[in-house]
C-alpha cells in the first residue's frame, strides 16, 4: 500500500505511462469491440458487460491523464497518498473543533533553534525542513533569492511571503508561476527594491488550511506570522526587519489568509496582497467557530473595525471568479478607513486559475514598489516613480461594480456543456451500437459466410467492384480503423465532459485561452 501511496502526481513519467496505457485500451478496445458484435458475442448480458469495460477502461485513463497534466501546472496534489486523504476529507470530511483560537505564546527562539539548513532544488530554490520553537510545525519552507544575491553584497533585503490556495504546496506556486523570473525582472528595471521570495508550506495535516490557532489544531497562525520571519531573519541577516519591507500575499485561500494575518500582525507587515481571495473564510476549522467568529474574521469587517495604521492592500480577482474573488475586492475597498489603503485589480476574465495569477504577478510587485515605503525600508533607491510608470501598473484595472457574466460558450457556459452532452450520446450510441459491426469483408468471403450463417451478413458492409479487388488484410483494417475513431471520439469526449464539469463546479476556467496555457504549462 504504501508504494501505491507514493506515486508521484507530478512527474512526466507518470503521466506518460498513464497516456501510454490509455492509448494501449483504445487499440485493445477497437480489436475487442468486433467481437462484441452479436454474430461473435451472442449472450446479451456478455455483450453489455464487455461493451462497457471497452468503453469505460480508456475514458478514464484518458480523463486522468488530462487531470495530471493540470495538476503538474501548479503541483496542486503531490502524491497518490495525497490524493486519497484529499478524496477521503472531502467525501467524509472531519471532526468540527469548536473551541476558539489557542492562545500561543509565541516568543523568541534561541539562536540555535532558528538554525536551518537550505539545499538547492534543481530548480534553484533554497528549501528548508524546519521546526518553528513556537508553533511547533514542521514543515518545507522555500526561499527565492535574486539570481546575484550574497548575504555580503552589503545590500538590504525586503521580503515577501506568499501562501498557497488548497490544495496546493509551497513549490508548486513558486515554480509554474515563474516567481523568480519576475522578481528578477522587478529587481532589474528598478521597480522593487532588491527582495527575496518566502513561501512556507501550510499542509500541517490533511484537513484545509486554517490562518488562525485554532484549539486543538496545529497553529498555523503562529508558524507563518512569527516563526517562519524570525526564522528568515536570522539565516538572512541581510533582510530588513521593519514592516515597509515586508508583505504577504496569497492565491485563493492563502490569499484570504494574507490578507487575515496582516491585518492581525501589522508589526511584521506593512503590505498584504490577495489573488483570488474571499472576504469571508470558507474553509478549515476557523468556519466551525460560530456565525459571530465568522463575522468578526471576515476581512471587510476587520478592515472597518481596526485602528488604521498605513496597511497597503491589493486586492486582485477576475470579474467571472465564481467564488466572488471581485466583490471581495470591493468590500475591502468600501471598508477600508485612511490611512489604510486597498487597490482593486478586477480584470473582466480569468476565473480562478493559474493564469491569472501568472500574468498579474509583476502587477502586484510594481503595486508594491509603486510606495516608496518599501525602498526607503531598506535603504534603496526610490522605486514609486519607475513602479507607477510600468506597463504592469498601468495594466491595473480599478473597478467600482462588478458584471458577472458567463458566457455560453466559455469552458463553464451551459451552451457548451449542453454541446458536450450531445456529442457523448451521438459517439456513445454510435460505438456501443453500430461500430462493433464494422467488421469490412470481400463479397466472395460474404457469399460463403452467408450459406452458414445468414444473420451475421446483415451486419457486414458488401463490396464489389473496386472493393474486390481489395487485399483482404486491407478491408479489415479499415474496419479497426473506423472502430478505434469511433471509440477514440466516445471516450475522449466523455472525459473532456468530466472535466469541464468538474471545472464548472469548481468554477476555475472561464476562457479556452487559460485552460490551453495551463494545459501546456503541464507539459512541460
Amino acid at each position: 500500500m504504501s508504494a501505491l501511496g507514493s506515486i508521484p502526481l507530478t512527474s512526466l513519467k507518470t503521466l506518460a505511462v498513464v497516456a501510454v496505457l490509455a492509448i494501449a485500451s483504445l487499440l485493445a478496445g477497437a480489436s475487442a469491440l468486433a467481437r462484441s458484435a452479436p454474430s461473435r458475442c451472442p449472450g446479451r448480458t456478455r455483450r453489455w458487460l464487455g461493451r462497457t469495460v471497452i468503453l469505460l477502461v480508456p475514458t478514464i485513463l484518458i480523463a486522468s491523464a488530462g487531470a495530471l497534466v493540470f495538476n503538474r501546472s501548479l503541483g496542486l496534489v503531490e502524491t497518490s497518498g495525497d490524493l486519497a486523504k484529499l478524496a477521503l476529507s472531502t467525501a467524509v470530511g472531519t471532526t468540527a473543533q469548536s473551541g476558539g483560537e489557542a492562545d500561543v505564546n509565541a516568543q523568541s527562539a534561541a539562536t540555535s533553534e532558528l538554525d536551518a539548513t537550505f539545499t538547492t532544488t534543481e530548480d534553484g530554490m533554497l528549501e528548508t525542513t524546519w521546526t518553528g520553537p513556537s508553533s511547533g510545525i514542521t514543515l518545507p519552507v522555500f526561499v527565492i533569492t535574486p539570481r546575484d544575491y550574497s548575504p555580503t553584497d552589503g545590500k538590504t533585503y525586503a521580503v515577501i511571503e506568499l501562501l498557497h490556495g488548497y490544495p496546493g504546496g509551497p513549490d508548486g506556486i513558486l515554480q509554474n508561476l515563474s516567481i523568480q523570473e519576475e522578481l528578477d525582472k522587478a529587481i532589474a528595471a528598478g521597480i522593487i527594491p532588491p527582495a527575496i521570495v518566502v513561501a512556507p508550506d501550510l499542509n500541517v495535516d490533511e484537513e484545509a488550511h486554517d490562518c488562525a490557532d485554532i484549539e486543538g489544531r496545529p497553529a498555523v497562525y503562529t508558524w507563518v506570522s512569527h516563526d517562519v520571519p524570525e526564522m528568515i531573519r536570522h539565516n538572512f541577516p541581510n533582510t530588513s526587519s521593519n514592516r515597509d519591507a515586508w508583505m504577504i500575499g496569497g492565491f485563493s485561500s492563502g490569499a484570504y489568509c494574507a490578507i487575515w494575518t496582516a491585518l492581525r500582525t501589522p508589526e511584521t507587515y506593512g503590505a498584504a496582497a490577495s489573488l483570488s481571495g474571499y472576504d469571508t473564510q470558507i474553509e478549515g476549522q476557523m468556519t466551525n467557530q460560530g456565525e459571530q467568529y465568522l463575522t468578526d474574521n471576515t476581512l471587510s469587517v476587520m478592515l472597518a473595525n481596526r485602528t488604521p495604521d498605513g496597511m497597503r492592500i491589493y486586492a486582485m480577482a477576475a470579474g467571472d471568479d465564481a467564488v466572488g474573488g471581485a466583490y471581495t475586492a470591493l468590500k475591502m475597498a468600501a471598508a477600508v478607513k485612511e490611512p489604510d489603503s486597498v487597490t482593486t485589480d478586477v480584470p473582466p476574465t480569468g476565473g480562478h486559475a493559474g493564469p491569472l495569477w501568472r500574468e498579474h504577478i509583476p502587477t502586484m510587485l510594481a503595486w508594491w514598489g509603486s510606495s516608496n515605503r518599501v525602498s526607503r525600508a531598506v535603504g534603496a533607491p526610490s522605486t514609486a516613480a519607475t513602479a507607477q510608470s510600468s506597463e504592469a501598473s498601468e495594466s491595473i484595472v480599478p473597478a467600482t461594480t462588478v458584471t458577472h457574466e458567463v458566457r455560453p460558450t466559455a469552458p463553464n457556459g451551459y451552451l457548451t456543456l449542453g454541446l458536450l452532452i450531445a456529442c457523448v450520446l451521438v459517439s456513445l450510441i454510435l460505438t456501443w451500437h453500430v461500430a462493433p459491426r464494422w467488421q469490412l469483408r470481400r463479397h466472395d468471403e460474404d457469399e460463403d459466410d452467408q450459406a452458414d450463417h445468414p444473420h451475421r451478413a446483415r451486419h457486414r458492409v458488401q463490396h464489389s467492384g473496386l472493393g474486390a479487388a481489395v487485399p483482404r488484410r486491407a478491408l479489415g483494417s479499415l474496419g479497426y480503423l473506423a472502430r478505434l475513431t469511433s471509440l477514440g471520439a466516445a471516450t475522449a469526449s466523455a472525459a473532456l465532459l468530466v472535466g469541464i464539469a468538474a471545472n464548472m463546479v469548481g468554477g476555475f476556467y472561464t476562457s479556452w485561452s487559460s485552460i490551453a496555457q495551463s494545459f501546456m504549462d503541464g507539459l512541460r
